[in-house]
């Protein structure tokens, strides 16, 4: 009698590659500068992560800066 088993591809460990941001840059903050970021998180629109809230922030610092 002949295999008849489905051959399974084994799983992948980790996550998938990401293509929408580059590398994450660590960066140490003080509480006064979480607590102000925090601060202007809660008064945008949808409340965005801290994360995004630091990535328009930095873009709004480069596009003044021009």
């Amino acid at each position: 009698m002949a295999d008849k088993s489905i051959p399974v591809e084994g799983k992948k460990r980790g996550r998938p590659p990401g293509s929408a941001y580059a590398d994450p840059i660590p960066v140490r903050l003080t509480p006064e500068q979480i607590a102000e970021i925090d601060a202007w998180r809660a008064r945008q629109a949808g409340e965005p992560s801290r994360s995004e809230a630091i990535r328009r922030l930095v873009g709004l610092a480069l596009a003044g800066s021009r």
